[in-house]
């Protein structure tokens, strides 16, 4: 089934170069902007395969929202993800986005800072759609994916939303770009960290490897 990129990420099976960013802090209210450590993980499957999980050139820009509410943020991300992958893998899927939470301590969850699990389960349904609002309470967190595509061509299934991408060979990755999210009605402080999921399958196992960047306040 054709799969078509609808938003700005770029698939690539290479990923090389680098954009040289500055940080920008302004005074408190207005806008903040900066590099982000991102992370890398090496993780190898029960049958031996190897799978490496790197994302790099990540930066995130904060604002206010234009509507001025205390309680509103914008903020947009950047990044690349390469996946490495050895034995006898041939490819494998990308899923990446963004936990988002209101007065959710991320750095003392469960899944706080960068890290690695290995599991046979599946993420639930994304919480809000690429490039889309949300509204957040004290103590809710939601999933802002950055990979939207379709699947299919001119029929009833075209408009099937897939949160992923798939490639073939050894390596294989996404690059995203200023991709947009806000957040409105929370009232505390508010944290973000990346979240990419890489699922490989062998012959004789299937493996999910999870990589968590670095919280980071939006406000």
């Amino acid at each position: 089934m054709k799969k078509n990129i609808t938003r700005r990420v770029v698939a690539a099976a290479g990923l090389t170069g680098a954009v040289a960013m500055g940080l920008t802090s302004l005074a408190a209210g207005g806008a903040t902007a900066g590099p982000l450590p991102g992370g890398t993980v090496t993780r190898t499957l029960v049958d031996g395969t190897p799978v490496t999980v790197q994302l790099f050139d990540e930066f995130v820009n904060v604002q206010r929202a234009v509507t001025n509410v205390q309680t509103s943020r914008e903020v947009w991300v950047s990044g690349k993800v390469k996946v490495t992958v050895g034995g006898k893998a041939e490819g494998g899927s990308v899923n990446a986005g963004y936990l988002v939470g209101c007065q959710v301590n991320f750095g003392a969850s469960a899944e706080g800072g960068a890290g690695v699990s290995q599991d046979f389960g599946g993420d639930p349904a994304p919480s809000a759609e690429a490039g889309a609002g949300f509204s957040l309470g004290p103590g809710q967190a939601s999933y802002f994916p950055i990979i939207e595509t379709t699947s299919g061509t001119d029929t009833a299934y075209s408009d099937y939303k897939v949160n992923s991408y798939s490639f073939k060979g050894k390596s294989g990755g996404v690059v995203y770009s200023q991709e947009k999210f806000g957040m409105d009605g929370c009232a505390g402080y508010a944290s973000a960290k990346a979240k990419i999921k890489v699922t490989v399958s062998t012959d004789a196992v299937k493996g999910v490897i999870t990589l968590y960047g670095k919280p980071f306040s939006i406000g």
